[in-house]
């Protein structure tokens, strides 16, 4: 496993959750200071839900991305299953990307949607390094081993 690669995708990963994290924030705050709140507890609570929830997967995604496997079938479950995040990721990223150039909009009320965008697309990145970071099946074996 390439430890440098590693590294590099775990920073891409939480790097891109702190993108959107940052986007949300300053959607919120800039709701706030034009007083957009009190008007529906449920879109309250909506709001700060997202906000919350950026800022959880910032922490999820710090120890998700340092698990190492230990045997051959887990590295190639593990494989899978970062691209099928990279998958994910890219084709959420591919709906920012057409959204924002369609009405590219740059103002404060549009911070979490640039932040998803910019998010996603570091996320996918993140995800697609951290798959190809494990070895394939072929350079194996069930003894295979890594410390942190």
């Amino acid at each position: 496993m390439d430890n440098a690669r590693r590294t590099t995708a775990q920073k891409f990963i939480v790097a891109g959750y702190f993108v959107i994290f940052v986007g949300t924030l300053i959607e919120v705050i800039w709701q706030i200071s034009n007083q957009y709140f009190q008007q529906s507890w449920r879109v309250d609570v909506d709001t700060f839900s997202i906000v919350f929830a950026s800022f959880a997967a910032i922490i999820a995604w710090w120890f998700l991305s340092r698990i190492v496997a230990e045997t051959s079938s887990q590295t190639s479950l593990i494989r899978k299953a970062y691209f099928g995040l990279a998958l994910q990721a890219l084709l959420l990223s591919s709906n920012f990307v057409l959204f924002l150039t369609g009405l590219p909009n740059l103002s404060w009320g549009s911070a979490s949607t640039w932040g998803y965008c910019v998010g996603t697309i570091s996320t996918a990145i993140g995800f697609f390094l951290m798959a190809t970071s494990y070895p394939t099946s072929e350079t194996t074996s069930d003894k295979f081993v890594v410390k942190p």
